[in-house]
């Protein structure tokens, strides 16, 4: 498995129970909204390495991933305690109680929702260090990021587009970089703005360990400051003019036009490469039937 398609990804998610929190205009967002966003993962036939905190859950998920061949699903529980995010939390509750700290909700309000966000770089070293990851390329991938599809849909397949740079991180461009040139890491907390999405990251596996490392240093660096947010605007403060000279990898930041793949407005901004990656399995079946 993972040789005889050079452009397979494995899938890496994580789903931290961190209980109901407010996200967006009036929205909760609950352990059952995560459930219903589930569905479809049932037709992904990519390999999927998860972790779990909640039991419920992760069961939850291995029926929805029960039609996929048994060897396309590896689940773990994991405890908070083994998620290094987490050994931040006091840290992150202590900034995010101070009355003058920005209150962007759940950002900078719920500590447990910063430290799950950042959580996604531990999930991707520990499923980089099972063995179990064949393929040359994976990707952490957001349990909700193809809600729209639910699971009534066809199987799909995401690979790695055909113009991906092996050298670089992956991720959909949320705002264009030459307006985010001169932001600086207190501005990407402060005014939570956000320059790549974090929903869908694609490397190498390589590339990918490289740049989790820098990831933690940066979420270090800037406690050290008296800041911190979740992984959006940590990986916009890790490209900002102060920091990016000591990125060891760059990002190459895909952008879809608005209507592209049906997707508008905020879907467009922050899901654009996983659906590239979708169309690109989509050509490819494609081609092998026409051959």
């Amino acid at each position: 498995w993972g040789l005889s398609n050079p452009r397979e990804i494995t899938i890496v998610t994580l789903y931290v129970n961190i209980g109901a929190f407010p996200k967006g205009k009036n929205k909760i967002f609950t352990a059952e909204t995560y459930k219903t966003w589930m569905g479809s993962w049932a037709m992904l036939t990519n390999r999927v390495i998860g972790f779990f905190d909640d039991d419920q859950i992760m069961e939850y998920f291995r029926k929805i991933r029960s039609l996929q061949p048994k060897d396309r699903t590896f689940l773990t529980k994991v405890n908070r305690s083994e998620l290094s995010s987490f050994k931040h939390l006091e840290r992150v509750r202590q900034l995010f109680s101070d009355p003058s700290y920005p209150k962007h909700n759940p950002n900078t309000v719920i500590p447990e929702y910063a430290c799950a966000m950042s959580a996604k770089y531990d999930a991707l070293d520990k499923a980089m260090a099972t063995g179990l990851i064949q393929s040359k390329y994976v990707a952490w991938m957001d349990i909700g990021l193809f809600r729209k599809l639910g699971s009534a849909g066809y199987i799909f397949t995401l690979e790695v587009p055909p113009n991906v740079n092996s050298s670089c991180v992956s991720m959909t461009e949320v705002s264009q970089k030459d307006q985010m040139s001169k932001v600086t890491p207190r501005d990407y907390i402060w005014s939570n703005r956000v320059w790549v999405a974090g929903g869908f990251v694609l490397a190498t596996t390589e590339v990918m360990e490289k740049f989790s490392k820098s990831y933690k240093n940066m979420v270090q660096i800037l406690l050290d400051q008296n800041l911190t947010s979740t992984d959006q605007q940590i990986i916009g403060a890790m490209y900002s003019p102060d920091y990016i000279h000591q990125q060891p990898v760059n990002i190459n930041a895909y952008r879809c036009k608005d209507g592209q793949f049906g997707l508008h407005g905020a879907d467009r901004d922050y899901f654009c490469l996983p659906y590239i990656c979708k169309e690109t399995g989509e050509n490819r079946r494609k081609e092998t039937v026409s051959v």
